[in-house]
């Protein structure tokens, strides 16, 4: 079975396990990653040289300090840092006089609200 094939199999095969869920079909898929050789190297072949280059980087800015290597990539970033580099994109755009319109999900939320809002709001006479 070819790498790509192998790798949307399994993925079908956690959504559907997990009823499409997506956050627990991420874990089921996770899992199956660890226990599975042949899985974990058809998804991580393609980025293989990032992961080397990013080892090699950590171990060069350590080398001289005795440390161990440092974790990197998405898992090492912080919530603010994310938010921080968010942030700065938008106001980027608003200062090249761009208008950046909210997500999807945030007027989603907003009209949600809005109308529970107003179905629990006493009718004046």
């Amino acid at each position: 079975m070819p790498e790509s094939s192998l790798i949307q199999e399994k993925i079908k095969e956690a959504l559907i396990a997990m009823g499409n869920n997506k956050h627990d079909a991420l874990k089921l898929l996770i899992t199956w990653t660890i226990r599975d050789h042949a899985l974990l190297l058809a998804m991580t072949k393609p980025h293989l040289k990032a992961i080397a280059s990013g080892h090699i980087d950590s171990y060069l800015r350590n080398r001289g300090e005795g440390k161990t290597l440092e974790p990197f990539g998405a898992d090492s970033i912080s919530p603010h840092a994310i938010d921080d580099i968010i942030s700065s994109s938008r106001s980027d755009r608003r200062g090249r006089g761009e208008t950046v319109p909210p997500p999807k999900s945030s007027e989603r939320q907003a009209s949600a609200m809005r109308r529970l809002a107003a179905a629990f709001t006493k009718k004046k006479k």
